[in-house]
C-alpha cells in the first residue's frame, strides 16, 4: 500500500497562449505589489502620511488588476484553438509541479512502473473555469499527443481537481478499467448522472492494493436488505424549512454499501475497489448460517437465492464466497447479466483491489471540535477529565521516554513508520539527539495547537460500522421482510469493549447533536457470527438517522469513556434524528460537454465548508438556536448531493434573515487553533465548550530531564562504526544547497508532507549521488559524520528522507538486528528469537501451514 509513483500536478495556467501568459505574468507582479503594499499598511498603521499614499497605490493596483484580468477573460473567451501543455509546465526539474500518487487499479493497469515519473496522466487544478472548459471539451495537446477528461474524484472534486489521460492510452486500456463498458453503450442505454459516472471510473484511481485471492466466479450480487422503521424524528420540509417532530415510517438501506465475505476468505473487514463496484465487505460466516437453518429443518431448505438479475444461485453448491450487494454495483443497470459481469471481467484482466483493511491493532482516537462543542452543558471539571491524557502526554514530553515515543509515531499501531520512527524504535537512545529534540519540541506546539482545538485523547476506537448481518442472512436466505437479528433496539455489538459498557458512537461530520449512547450487548451467539471489530448496529435502531453512515466503509469513533458518555447522555435528551427527502439524480448523455457541465456544478456548487463554519459559530455562540442548526445541516446534505441532483433548496426570505441574525459573526475565538485564523478575524472568547477548552490546556516549559535509558552513540549509524570518516566539504555544500532550497520543490497543495517516498527527496538523494564518486554508503557516512557529529545540527529531516533506508540498515546492522528472508531474500527487522522470515512472509508460510493442516484433516476425515 506504501508504493508510489509521481506524476505532474499544474493548474490551468499551464495552458496559456503567449499573449495570456504575458497577462499573467503582470498579474502575478501586480499582486505581489498589492501584498506588500497591505503589509505596508498593517505595518505602519500609525503613520497617516505613509497610509494614505498607500491606499492611493492600492486603488490604482486594484484598477490595474480588474483590467488585466477582464482583458484575459476576453482573451479567453475568443479561444478557438485546442490548447496545448506547456513543455516547461512538466519538466522533471519543475518539481513543484510533481506529487506522488499511491498505487492503484489504474496505475498497475498502466503498468507505472514503481518510483517512476510518468506523464500518461496529467491532474489539472482549476483557476479559470473557461480554460478548464478548452481542454475539456476539446482535450489538450502535449508532445504531439491528445489528452483527454478521465475522473476526478470527491476528493479531487473538492480540491477543484480534474485527471486527464493520455488519448491514446485510454483506447488500449478503456475496457480493462470500465469492465467491457463504452461510453457509446452506456448512452445507449439512456445515459447516466454524469458525476456519479466520474465518481465511479474513479474508483480505479483509489490508492489500493491488489486483491490477489479473489475469485470473482464465486461471488454473486444481490438485493441489500431495506426495512421499514417507525420512529420520531425532526422532520424538515425542503420547500418551506419548517421542522415538524412527528412518528413516521423511515425506511432503511441498512446493507447500504455492504457485502459480505466468508471468513475464511478474509478474517478481516475491508474496502474493496472493482470496476463499478465499491464499498465494504464484512467477515461473516453465511455458509455456516445455511448449514445450521438446513440442519434445523432436517433437509436442504435454504440457500437457493436470486441475484438482482432474477437468477437463481445455490450458495453452497456453487461454493460462493463473495456476496456483494445492489448498492455496492454502481453501473449494473448496463449489463445484462451477473454473468455478462464476469465475463467481461475475465475477457478483459479486470482487477479487484482493497483498502483500509481492519487493522490488527486499534490505538485510541482523538475527539474533535465538532464532536465537543455540541455538549454545551459540559462543565470545567469534565473537560478537564477528557481532555487529561493529553494534558498528562504534554507535561510529560522531555521527560518519558514513552511519551516521547508515542507523539513521535513509535507505536504499535502505526503500520506506516517512516525511517526515523524505525529507528527510534530500535534505537531510543536516539530521542538524546539535537534532531530528536528539535523534532520533539515542534510536536509538542503542535500537539498544544491541536488540543486547544479539541484534538484530545479519549479513550474511544475508530472502526468500521457495519449492519446486523445475521439479519441480513434472516432476510436473504429466509425470506423473512422484517428479521429479528441478534441486536435489539440501542443495543451494538463492538468486540473492542467490554460488554454492558456503555459506549457513545460519532461520527465525522458531526454538524446536529450527534451523540448516539448505545449499550454494547455481547453474548457467546454474537462472537460466533460478528467476528471483526466492527461496530455492529441493530436494524431495529435509527442509529443510522442519528449518525448519518453508510456502510460503504464509514468509521465510527465509538468511546468508553464515562465522563463522555454521561455528559453525551444527558446533552441528548429529547433530541431526535433529522429527516428530510433528498432529491433523486437525472441521467444524461456522456459527452465532453456534459463532463465539463457537471464538473462545473460540482466544482462551484458543492461548497460545504461555510455551512460547517456557520454551524461552528452557532454552538459557539451565547444564543445557540437548535432549529437553525437544524436546516444548515439539511442545507449542508443538499449541497453535498448537488454535484449528483443539481438541486438546492431555496430559503426563504424570513429563513434568511433568521440564519444570517446568527452567523454574521466572526470565526469563534478557537478557530485560531483549529483554523490557523488571525486573532483580528475571531470574536473575543467566551464561555463556550471550544472556547474553555483552549483556556485549559497548558503550555509548560520543555525540559529534557531524565529520560531513562543510555547515552546516544552516533558512529551506530555509520556503515562502519571503527572506521574514521574524512569530511568532504564538497559533499556537504551540495548536500546544504539542496537542502537549503528544498521549499523551493515543494508545492502548497498539502500532497508533500514528510514522507520518505517523495519524489523530491528521491531527487535530492540522485543528484547527491551524482554530484560525488564516492560509493553510496561513503556518501551517506559523510553526512552523517558532519551533520551529527561536526555541526551537530539540530534539522535533519532532508538526511532521513532521503537517505534513511541506508542509514536503518547499517544502524540495524550494528546492532544486529538486521536479517535476511529465507522465501524472499529481502532484509528485514529481527524482532524475536530464531525468525527467518520477514513480516510479510510469516503471514504468508503460516496461511500455506494452517490451508496444509486443514487438508490433511480433511484427509483424515475422508479416510475414516
Amino acid at each position: 500500500m506504501n508504493k508510489q509513483v509521481h506524476v505532474f500536478s499544474v493548474d490551468t495556467s499551464a495552458f496559456y497562449n503567449e499573449e495570456e501568459m504575458k497577462i499573467h505574468r503582470r498579474q502575478k507582479r501586480n499582486y505581489r505589489f498589492r501584498a506588500t503594499l497591505k503589509e505596508i499598511k498593517s505595518k505602519y498603521s500609525n503613520h497617516p502620511l505613509l497610509l494614505n499614499k498607500a491606499d492611493l497605490y492600492l486603488k490604482y493596483t486594484n484598477k490595474r488588476i480588474k483590467k488585466s484580468k477582464d482583458k484575459l477573460y476576453a482573451l479567453f473567451r475568443s479561444n478557438e484553438t485546442i490548447r496545448s501543455l506547456r513543455p516547461s509546465e512538466v519538466d522533471k526539474e519543475n518539481l513543484k509541479n510533481i506529487v506522488s500518487v499511491f498505487d492503484s487499479t489504474l496505475t498497475r493497469v498502466l503498468q507505472v512502473e514503481e518510483g517512476s515519473l510518468f506523464r500518461d496522466i496529467i491532474i489539472v487544478q482549476t483557476y479559470f473555469f473557461d480554460v478548464l472548459k478548452d481542454i475539456i471539451v476539446n482535450g489538450f495537446l502535449y508532445n504531439n499527443e491528445r489528452y483527454v477528461c478521465f475522473t476526478a474524484s470527491a476528493g479531487q472534486i473538492r480540491t477543484k481537481k480534474t485527471v486527464f489521460i493520455k488519448e491514446s492510452v485510454f483506447h488500449v486500456y478503456q475496457r480493462t478499467l470500465m469492465c467491457g463498458l463504452t461510453i457509446e453503450k452506456i448512452n445507449e442505454l439512456g445515459g447516466v448522472n454524469i458525476n456519479k459516472y466520474l465518481a465511479y471510473l474513479a474508483l480505479c484511481n483509489s490508492a489500493t492494493e491488489q486483491w490477489y485471492d479473489f475469485d470473482i466466479k464465486k461471488s454473486i450480487v444481490v438485493d441489500d436488505m431495506t426495512t421499514t422503521l417507525k420512529t420520531t424524528v425532526d422532520f424538515i420540509s425542503d420547500k418551506t424549512y419548517e421542522i415538524e417532530r412527528k412518528v413516521m415510517d423511515v425506511p432503511i438501506e441498512h446493507t447500504d454499501g455492504c457485502g459480505m465475505i466468508l471468513p475464511r476468505k478474509s478474517k478481516k473487514a475491508m474496502m474493496i475497489r472493482l470496476p463499478w463496484v465499491k464499498g465494504l465487505l464484512v467477515p461473516f460466516p453465511f455458509d455456516k448460517f445455511l448449514r445450521e437453518k438446513n440442519k434445523q429443518v432436517g433437509y436442504s431448505k435454504y440457500g437457493v437465492v436470486k441475484d438482482i438479475y432474477g437468477k437463481e444461485h445455490d450458495i453452497l453448491k456453487e461454493e460462493i464466497e463473495v456476496i456483494f450487494t445492489k448498492s455496492q454495483f454502481k453501473m449494473w443497470k448496463y449489463y445484462s447479466s451477473w454473468s455478462e459481469y464476469i465475463n467481461k471481467y475475465l475477457k478483459y484482466n479486470c482487477q479487484a483491489g482493497k483498502c483500509n483493511e481492519e487493522e490488527d491493532v486499534i490505538g485510541n482516537a482523538k475527539l474533535n471540535y465538532q464532536m465537543l462543542q455540541t455538549l454545551t452543558d459540559i462543565t470545567n471539571d469534565e473537560l478537564k477529565t477528557i481532555s487529561s491524557e493529553t494534558v498528562q502526554d504534554i507535561r510529560r514530553i522531555g521527560s518519558d521516554k514513552d511519551t516521547m515515543l508515542k507523539i513521535l509515531g513509535v507505536t504499535s499501531y502505526n503500520k506506516n513508520k517512516n525511517h526515523f520512527q524505525k529507528a527510534l524504535k530500535v534505537y531510543p537512545e536516539l530521542l538524546n539527539d539535537t534532531y530528536s529534540k528539535e523534532t520533539i519540541k515542534q510536536v509538542k506546539k503542535s500537539l498544544i495547537k491541536h488540543a486547544k482545538a479539541g484534538k484530545v485523547d479519549v479513550e474511544g476506537k475508530y472502526t468500521f460500522i457495519s449492519p446486523d448481518l445475521y439479519a441480513f442472512c434472516e432476510y436473504l436466505f429466509l425470506g423473512i421482510n422484517q428479521p429479528q437479528g441478534l441486536l435489539n433496539n440501542t443495543e451494538v455489538f463492538c468486540d473492542l469493549f467490554d460488554n454492558a459498557v456503555e459506549l457513545d458512537c460519532l461520527r465525522s461530520p458531526h454538524l446536529y447533536r450527534e451523540h448516539a449512547v448505545r449499550k454494547n450487548s455481547k453474548n457467546k451467539e454474537m462472537k460466533r457470527w460478528f467476528v471483526t471489530k466492527s461496530l455492529y448496529t441493530s436494524i431495529h435502531d435509527p442509529i443510522s438517522k442519528i449518525l448519518m453512515f453508510d456502510n460503504d466503509g464509514d468509521k465510527a469513533l465509538v468511546c468508553c469513556d464515562k465522563t463522555l458518555v454521561d455528559v453525551a447522555k444527558r446533552n441528548m435528551q429529547g433530541v431526535y434524528p433529522l429527516y428530510y427527502e433528498m432529491a433523486k439524480a437525472g441521467a444524461e448523455l456522456v459527452n465532453s460537454k456534459s463532463i465539463f457541465n457537471g464538473l462545473n456544478a460540482a466544482y462551484t456548487g458543492g461548497n460545504i465548508g461555510i455551512i460547517s463554519n456557520d454551524i461552528t459559530k452557532i454552538w459557539n455562540s451565547d444564543n445557540i438556536d437548535l432549529n437553525v442548526i437544524k436546516i444548515l445541516c439539511m442545507e449542508n446534505n443538499f449541497t453535498i448531493d448537488y454535484a449528483k441532483t443539481l438541486y438546492k433548496p431555496e430559503r426563504p426570505e424570513h429563513i434568511k434573515k433568521n440564519i444570517l441574525k446568527h452567523t454574521k459573526s466572526k470565526a469563534p475565538y478557537f478557530f485560531m487553533y483549529a483554523k490557523d485564523k488571525d486573532e483580528k478575524k475571531v470574536e473575543i472568547s467566551n464561555n463556550s465548550v471550544m472556547n474553555r477548552l483552549s483556556n485549559l490546556i497548558p503550555n509548560p516549559r520543555i525540559s529534557f530531564n531524565n529520560i531513562g535509558f543510555g547515552k546516544f552513540n552516533y558512529t551506530l549509524l555509520l556503515s562502519d562504526p571503527n572506521k574514521p570518516v574524512p569530511l568532504d566539504e564538497n559533499l556537504i555544500e551540495a548536500y546544504k544547497r539542496l537542502d537549503k532550497n528544498k521549499k523551493f520543490m515543494f508545492s502548497n497543495d498539502g500532497n508533500t508532507k514528510s514522507n520518505d517516498e517523495l519524489y523530491h527527496y528521491a531527487s535530492i538523494r540522485e543528484s547527491i549521488f551524482l554530484s560525488s564518486k564516492k560509493s553510496r554508503n561513503e556518501i551517506v557516512d559523510v553526512l552523517i559524520e558532519y551533520l551529527y557529529n561536526n555541526k551537530k545540527s539540530n534539522f535533519k529531516t532532508t538526511l532521513w528522507s532521503s537517505f534513511g533506508d541506508i542509514i536503518l540498515d547499517n544502524l540495524l546492522r550494528n546492532l544486529n538486528k538486521l536479517g535476511t528472508c529465507e522465501r524472499c531474500k529481502a532484509k528485514y527487522t529481527i524482532t524475536k528469537q530464531r525468525q527467518i522470515y520477514c513480516e510479510d512472509c510469516f503471514k504468508i508460510v503460516r496461511k500455506e501451514k494452517e490451508r496444509e493442516k486443514k487438508r490433511k484433516q480433511r484427509s483424515i476425515k475422508l479416510s475414516l
